[in-house]
């Protein structure tokens, strides 16, 4: 218990000192079909993030639109330019980690995690993690483009259930460019975006299983996002999932079950402008040997718009012992479009939406899935699919050509780059291939990809084309190899002239190697842009280029 406690007062001071800290992510990532899903999480080259004692190294987690979202989560179509970092505040961290590490650019990069059983019904996660640059860049200034988290989680467990609290808090800067070159050289006290962000909740589980007794989720969260001197938002969301199984069709068995599920989500949102949402989705699910099965609908509640009905349809077909599945799936929702997960997306939006005064609800009004899963003799998992969407209110970037603004201390007024942002109507065709192939003990390879097709002429920033690949290899005990590439396609944006421009293609290698010293202590070397290629994610905000970055993590 010394050990215990000694352990907790030293991640308490160490919270205290980091109060600059960690934003969490907005929702969880609902993934789509497909037993293996390889990604590559935006913004992770540049900013490190081992968020276990695993001593592989950590490739950009991409997130390609594969995997895309059902709404209420926010879509990850955006790769690794200097975006913030955001953890998950129920990643299963056991054990204590520190991870340091210092790049080409002075880079330095820091992560600390720590786990402890504070008794024997109640456990405590901290994380600290932190990234900054101290050269000046052509894109990010001297001291401006900077990433602080930090996230806190205790688990109380009960004879009932489980009980998680958690609160995350990040600041990030950045810098913002000047639509004047010449006045860019003269900001010497850059602080064009400074973005805080916070979220706070609990989240209870009942223990056991919904076979015959009520299976049952609760939680709720509050949520402050602020660009400083601008837009300031709020938001408040409770969810509930309930569950019972039984075999009520057939056979009286564990192995022939039919399950109820009930989804509830109330989501409160202000900013300028409240918007509420209250959602409810009822479904009934059943497998047997050679199919499953899924009926249900979503139906929706907004503020100043009409309620939304949707059906919440699937069925799959199971061949080859369950190898092959075929399946297809019809839905539809809603969400709110909020600032956070805007800010989190694109940093460089304007600071004001003062006129905008709402983002308005989102709605996927028809979705339709298809596609088929295959597992080759445990070795190789294939997934190919498809996908038809009709979309009503969603979100694109353009530039807005009136943003003037001042920085800290500097009494001049500077015509800056920024982004507004648009809604649009469109259809889209998808289409999607994964593959992942065990190759041995020792290695593995992945390869994703993505071909979009939007019914309108110009979806700002959204690529035709996706491509993602992946391996890992073993060598011996001590060293281990990993490797990653990204491609983006075709994107359209306006430049400073209201002018369309097509975006070069986004092609971006990670390399990376790990060392073990010993069983607790790794060197680590990762290159991150290996061939330096100056992409654009947004117009005008390249990639930071070409980056060694060499450090030790440590367990303890």
């Amino acid at each position: 218990m010394k050990n215990i406690s000694k352990s907790l007062i030293i991640s308490i001071l160490a919270l205290t000192m980091s109060f600059g800290s960690n934003a969490q992510e907005h929702n969880e990532q609902v993934t789509v079909e497909g037993s293996y899903r390889p990604q590559i999480k935006r913004s992770e080259r540049l900013v490190k993030n081992p968020e276990t004692p695993k001593n592989n190294f950590n490739i950009p987690e991409y997130k390609a639109s594969t995997k895309d979202f059902d709404y209420g989560y926010d879509l990850e179509m955006e790769t690794m330019s200097a975006l913030q970092y955001k953890p998950s505040q129920d990643s299963d961290i056991k054990g204590n980690m520190l991870k340091a590490a210092f790049g080409t650019r002075l880079s330095p990069v820091f992560s600390y995690h720590h786990y402890s059983d504070l008794s024997k019904t109640m456990s405590l996660k901290v994380g600290i993690d932190h990234y900054s640059t101290w050269l000046d860049q052509k894109d990010y200034k001297k001291s401006t483009f900077m990433n602080n988290g930090a996230n806190i989680v205790t688990t109380n467990k009960f004879k009932a259930g489980q009980l998680d609290i958690f609160g995350n808090y990040h600041y990030d800067m950045y810098h913002l460019r000047s639509y004047d070159d010449y006045l860019g050289n003269e900001i010497t006290n850059d602080n064009g975006r400074n973005i805080h962000s916070l979220k706070a909740g609990a989240k209870w589980t009942s223990i056991g299983t919904s076979y015959r007794q009520l299976y049952q989720e609760y939680s709720g969260d509050y949520h402050y996002a602020r660009i400083v001197g601008g837009t300031n938002e709020n938001q408040v969301n409770v969810n509930a999932h309930l569950a019972y199984s039984d075999s009520w069709i057939g056979k009286k068995s564990i192995d022939n079950l039919q399950t109820i599920n009930v989804d509830f989500g109330a989501n409160f949102d202000y900013v300028y402008k409240s918007q509420f949402m209250i959602g409810l989705k009822p479904n009934f699910t059943m497998n047997g040997e050679f199919y499953g099965l899924k009926l249900g609908f979503n139906v929706d509640f907004k503020t100043d718009e009409k309620a939304g009905f949707y059906p919440d349809i699937k069925g799959s077909f199971l061949l080859f012992n369950k190898d092959l599945e075929l399946f297809a799936k019809l839905g539809g929702c809603s969400k709110i479009n909020t600032f956070e997960s805007i800010v989190k997306e694109n940093p460089f939006v304007t600071t004001d939406f003062t006129y905008l005064s709402d983002f308005g609800y989102e709605k996927n009004s028809f979705d339709f899935d298809f596609g088929a899963k295959m597992n080759i003799f445990n070795i190789l998992d294939l997934y190919i699919g498809g996908r038809y969407r009709i979309m009503e209110n969603g979100l694109f970037y353009i530039p807005d050509y009136d943003f003037y603004a001042n920085y800290d201390k500097d009494d001049a007024i500077y015509h800056l780059q920024a982004f507004d942002v648009t809604f649009m109507d469109y259809n889209l065709w998808k289409f999607m291939f994964d593959v992942n192939w065990k190759i041995n003990d020792d290695a593995n390879a992945s390869l994703s990809m993505t071909f979009n097709n939007y019914s309108i002429s110009r979806a700002w920033y959204k690529p035709a084309f996706e491509l993602t690949l992946g391996g890992d290899y073993r060598l011996d005990d001590a060293w281990k190899f990993n490797a990653s590439a990204l491609v983006m396609g075709k994107r359209w944006a306006l430049d400073e002239n209201a002018q369309e421009i097509e975006l070069k293609t986004a092609l971006d290698i990670q390399l990376g190697a790990d060392y073990q010293l010993n069983k607790d202590l790794v060197a680590f070397a990762e290159i991150h842009n290996l061939i330096h290629n100056k992409y654009q994610l947004y117009y005008n905000y390249p990639s930071m280029g070409f980056e060694l970055f060499l450090g030790l993590k440590y367990k303890f």
